[in-house]
């Protein structure tokens, strides 16, 4: 499993993007980290690095569900902190997502009504003067 540390939001955003342009249409990453851990911060960057608008993101707590578009597809951002890890279920996502979009979920479960067999986890770790960041594919 790689691990990466990474200085600051700037860093964290910048890992995202890397990871946006490896993640194939369909392709899931189940995000995973205590609160304030930079889940929604890597996810600006990853909408960014697929070409959206990452001024549009925001925690979806309390919303559940972002939906970000991009020139390859749209991006779903999804938290299931308040639904709990079988949340997604209850959601139909399974019918909003095609093929080109991609998933991104804070507080998943390995299971869900994913779109393709591509599915990552990434955990986002604080550490002293930073965070530290490991994926890892399912």
């Amino acid at each position: 499993m790689p691990e990466i540390f990474l200085a600051d939001e700037a860093a964290t955003e910048k890992f995202g993007a890397e990871l946006a342009r490896q993640t194939p249409p369909g392709g899931t990453w189940l995000l995973r980290g205590e609160l304030g851990a930079g889940k929604t911060t890597w996810t600006r960057g990853f909408v960014a690095g697929l070409g959206g608008n990452s001024d549009q993101v925001s925690s979806p707590t309390y919303a559940v569900l972002h939906c970000y578009d991009a020139p390859s597809g749209r991006i779903f951002h999804l938290d299931l902190y308040r639904l709990g890890a079988s949340g997604i279920w209850n959601l139909g996502l399974e019918e909003l997502l095609t093929q080109t979009d991609r998933l991104v979920v804070e507080w998943a479960g390995n299971d869900g009504p994913w779109v393709s067999d591509w599915v990552s986890i990434l955990e986002l770790t604080q550490v002293p003067n930073g965070r530290s960041a490991s994926w890892y594919g399912l």
